[in-house]
């Protein structure tokens, strides 16, 4: 597998793919218990979070620019589709753990684009002209991309796989195609591609 990591669920913030590893992408996963809470600012960046599991309050911005809402509502990635927030750029935002816990995927990348920040219910799509981030559930981006991350997970183990394909190629899908269909049991694949 190309440019393969393997992520172990800690608490708190873990990032996996830092600022200029692999283009201008960047990625990690935040677990947090239940009740706890955390808090971030955007930067220069656009932050895409995507609720894996779990379910949280979602706090976003300052001044003119907020949203407020419940992010996730499945208990794992095997049950429903994913809830999904964008956050511009100077944007604050504080996550409030529910009474299972949350985890979220992470993902930033360069922007000074002028969005309000959204917050997305299961199966809900924004505005793909807001947002440089497109995310897909078990399926190939369908759109021309110019960086992709790809997250594995498999039920029962602990682990999960995290694969990066800073550009997509004909052999690249045919690699990761190939790795879905021999893998036994139940496989869950979040693309997170950003637009070219």
């Amino acid at each position: 597998m190309p440019n393969a990591n393997i992520y172990t669920p800690t608490e708190g913030y873990v990032d996996i793919l830092k600022p200029g590893a692999m283009g201008s992408l960047q990625f990690g996963i935040l677990s947090l218990a239940p009740n706890a809470t955390y808090f971030e600012h955007s930067e220069d960046t656009e932050v895409a979070l995507i609720a894996l599991s779990g379910d949280c309050t979602l706090l976003v911005g300052h001044n003119g620019n907020k949203a407020n809402g419940v992010l996730g509502e499945r208990p794992d990635v095997f049950h429903g589709e994913a809830c999904v927030a964008f956050i511009p750029h100077h944007t604050t935002y504080e996550v409030l753990a529910g009474g299972f816990g949350i985890e979220i995927a992470v993902c930033r990348t360069p922007s000074h684009a002028e969005t309000a920040a959204v917050i997305l219910g299961a199966g809900e799509a924004a505005d793909a002209t807001d947002w440089q981030f497109v995310i897909t559930e078990n399926r190939m981006p369908a759109r021309r991309v110019g960086e992709a991350i790809c997250l594995t997970r498999y039920p029962h183990e602990e682990s999960t796989t995290v694969l990066q394909f800073p550009r997509i190629g004909d052999g690249e899908k045919r690699e990761a195609d190939m790795m879905n269909h021999t893998r036994p049991g139940r496989v869950y694949t979040l693309w997170i591609t950003r637009v070219a």
